[in-house]
């Protein structure tokens, strides 16, 4: 009962945090998202405040680092007072309705996500890339106040998990201080969160019935469900790098800059996560490129919007890479020598495409990674193309970052050749099935039978 009170009390610390960020960037959300992009934000200002502490040398206390987060969250929300007086009146007036047909779908979804939750509660982390990295230097951080600890000087040759980004270590160490000795309970949140989210946006363009289905199938991709109870980078890259392109996409619909400047928040917490992101945010920006030529902006409101989205990213790249595992940690680690020696040569690019695309997303392991969800993104994508007037503007564009991650990965991996197809590509695929899923709700086909289901529902 008490764990149930810690995380109850540490989520609504999250989305006060997260809830200033969304008023400063003055969005208007509905109340369910809201509440699921608040919570999301506010753990990535959890997973943030250590690490600005450690750049600055202050000891990594239980006392120093929640009145860090106190006093952050009270600066995000200095000018949201009334705003969050308001929310909660709101929330007193919510009244959620379901329909008979959704609850068997919303209870399925409930037992999967308890279950995932359960287990992330219930188990210690086992993953290598975590124990020998991130879970490691947040124990040895909570002995020694510090994260910059007696592990590095182990020898620690054979890997580089204690290079990666201190995302998951400051979050280790929060949670570890507040009575979870295996951290790891943010994960189940942030899990929880995407599922609102999406089951929210995918249910403004179809019925309930099609959203259950689409949501079920998606949460049962075997490999992603997994990574829910494993704490490691990559669902929670997958997460932030969705929702940028989310709110990048509603910028193009509506013209507001604030959900540009939103998108580039979120796209440099995904960066912030796993760096090589950066390059899929580089492979992103012709589109919103194109949407300026398209509406032919001026090359300066170009610049500025560009700036917007890109150069949050590499701020935390050069903040969390360049700076900190140069100048803070006792052991360097050149990123330069990963790199490809012989870029001339394509063949590595092709070869690690045809390896992704036969052995990872349509062949090979493809069922026991991902069961069938990348195929039904296939079935709907081949119907919709036989539709009149099959594409619009949305689905368009999550078409397109379905494509940016299906070359990118093989980019970056040709790139940076440790950047393997059975662990890393395999991983970095969590990104690729979110936007399928959010291209299925904005296909034509889908579309279409969710008008002929809400037509013969009302029929009398």
């Amino acid at each position: 009962m008490m764990s149930l009170v810690i995380i109850l009390s540490l989520t609504y610390l999250q989305f006060f945090a997260g809830f200033g960020i969304v008023h400063l960037c003055k969005l208007r959300l509905s109340l369910p998202l809201r509440v699921a992009v608040s919570i999301l934000l506010g753990v990535a200002v959890f997973s943030i405040v250590p690490f600005l502490l450690q750049l600055v040398f202050v000891p990594l206390t239980v006392v120093n680092i929640f009145v860090g987060l106190l006093v952050v969250a009270t600066l995000l929300n200095l000018k949201s007072t009334t705003e969050f007086i308001g929310f909660f009146k709101e929330l007193r007036a919510f009244r959620p309705r379901f329909k008979i047909y959704e609850l068997p779908f919303i209870l399925l979804i409930v037992v999967m996500v308890f279950l995932s939750a359960w287990r992330c509660y219930y188990f210690p982390p086992s993953p290598r890339d975590l124990t020998s990295g991130a879970e490691v230097i947040a124990e040895y951080a909570i002995k020694e106040k510090t994260m910059i600890n007696s592990v590095f000087s182990v020898d620690l040759s054979t890997t580089n998990n204690q290079y990666k980004p201190p995302y998951i270590t400051c979050l280790q160490i929060i949670y570890k201080y507040v009575g979870f000795p295996f951290g790891q309970v943010w994960l189940s949140t942030i899990f929880i969160c995407f599922v609102i989210f999406l089951y929210q946006v995918l249910s403004r363009r179809l019925h309930k019935i099609i959203t259950g289905l689409l949501l079920v199938a998606f949460i049962a991709n075997p490999e992603m469900y997994g990574y829910t109870v494993m704490a490691l980078f990559d669902y929670s890259n997958a997460v932030f790098f969705c929702l940028s392109l989310y709110f990048l996409f509603e910028f193009f619909s509506s013209g507001e800059k604030n959900r540009l400047v939103l998108s580039g928040i979120l796209m440099a917490i995904a960066t912030y996560i796993r760096s090589e992101t950066l390059i899929l945010a580089v492979l992103v920006l012709p589109a919103l490129l194109f949407y300026h030529w398209r509406n032919k902006l001026r090359l300066k409101t170009m610049v500025r919007d560009a700036s917007y989205f890109v150069i949050p990213s590499v701020l935390i790249y050069l903040l969390t890479i360049t700076i900190y595992i140069n100048y803070y940690l006792p052991s360097s680690y050149a990123v330069d020598s990963l790199l490809n020696k012989n870029l001339l040569n394509l063949g590595a690019f092709y070869k690690r495409l045809a390896d992704m695309t036969g052995n990872l997303l349509f062949a090979g392991n493809a069922i026991n990674y991902y069961g069938y969800f990348t195929f039904l993104f296939v079935i709907v994508l081949t119907v919709n193309a036989f539709f009149n007037k099959p594409w619009n503007r949305a689905s368009l564009n999550w078409l397109f970052a379905v494509l940016i991650i299906f070359l990118g990965l093989p980019l970056i991996g040709y790139l940076f050749p440790l950047y393997d197809l059975d662990n890393s590509t395999k991983r970095g695929l969590f990104k690729i099935f979110p936007l399928m899923l959010l291209f299925m709700a904005n296909s034509r086909v889908l579309i279409s039978l969710s008008e002929h289901i809400s037509r013969w529902e009302r029929t009398p």
